[in-house]
């Protein structure tokens, strides 16, 4: 049996990704700072067999699949803590990295938090969740910055669910708001989906994760990446206009192709508005109103249990 607390207070999910040396590594920087009162679920599709002997160490969890998503929905429902991290392949915790990010548990309705990834050879920020513009759809936060405004710690919307907390039935929820397998319109999806039943997700500026690559998908513009977008923010929330939203996006960015290509994406998204009508389901997530009252976190400090893999 692993060597976990029998009702531990945050359950850290590592799924087993396509690439097994991104996965690896995530692992092993979450064994080498683990923080006590803490389980570790390992979440895969059956296949992987464990060659590291790391069954003392961590729970193994099985998906249907091996799809991102399916690996956190299976993870959450069998996670023991209250709070739920998600940390996929590609991302490295660093020293205490848990603390700054549970203490935002502490508002009742926060439902998400974003950690701050920034990238290991530059140290500038890759993205701290994500917000909504005039001319842009979830637009990652601070890219390429090495510090975070006031201004827009305020102004998120949503996390990136690849480097996430939750409160755990919440994440069960959001779970079922999404249905396909596209990581950047699930994270958007659940942004709204909390949004619109009261939740808040937050940054905490002081969680600090590294990811060993630029995670472009966040931030790659493209013509298909604002259709999408657009008609999952209008199934949502009905409250755009395509061509207004187009129009001043391509303004926006005249001086970048990439980025007018996107702004053309939003105008037709129209076009997309069907298929995201079956995708996606706001109202899977509970409001605060209908879930039961939640309990404040205790006031104490994490401590690292383990410090070398």
């Amino acid at each position: 049996m692993p060597n976990i607390s029998p009702i531990p207070r945050l359950t850290i999910v590592v799924p087993v990704t396509e690439d097994l040396q991104s996965f690896e590594t995530s692992l092993i920087s979450v064994l080498e700072h683990q923080p006590s009162g803490c389980e570790v679920i390992v979440a895969h599709d059956g296949t992987y067999e464990d060659p590291f002997e790391l069954g003392d160490e961590v729970r193994f969890v099985s998906a249907d699949s091996a799809e991102l998503i399916e690996l956190i929905s299976a993870s959450a429902s069998e996670a023991r803590g209250r709070f739920v991290h998600v940390l996929s392949g590609g991302f490295k915790a660093t020293e205490g990295w848990v603390d700054a990010a549970l203490e935002k548990f502490e508002h009742h309705d926060v439902a998400a938090i974003a950690a701050v990834v920034r990238h290991e050879q530059t140290g500038h920020i890759v993205g701290a969740g994500w917000f909504d513009s005039g001319s842009r759809l979830c637009q990652p936060t601070g890219v390429s910055q090495t510090k975070l405004s006031r201004k827009e710690v305020a102004k998120i919307d949503g996390v990136f669910v690849e480097a996430s907390f939750w409160r755990r039935e919440t994440l069960r929820n959001v779970c079922h708001c999404y249905r396909g397998s596209s990581l950047l319109e699930f994270s958007y999806t659940s942004g709204l989906a909390l949004s619109q039943a009261g939740w808040r997700c937050v940054i905490a500026e002081q969680c600090s994760l590294v990811a060993d690559q630029n995670h472009t998908a966040w931030n790659d513009a493209s013509l298909r990446r604002g259709k999408r977008l657009w008609a999952i923010r209008q199934t949502a929330c009905k409250d755009r206009s395509g061509f207004r939203d187009g129009l001043r996006g391509m303004l926006a960015n005249l001086g970048r192709p990439s980025r007018l290509l996107e702004s053309i994406g939003m105008m037709t998204g129209g076009s997309a508005t069907a298929e995201m009508r079956r995708r996606v389901h706001i109202d899977e997530v509970k409001s605060i109103d209908q879930c039961e009252s939640v309990l404040p976190l205790p006031n104490r400090s994490f401590t690292a249990s383990r410090r070398a893999a």
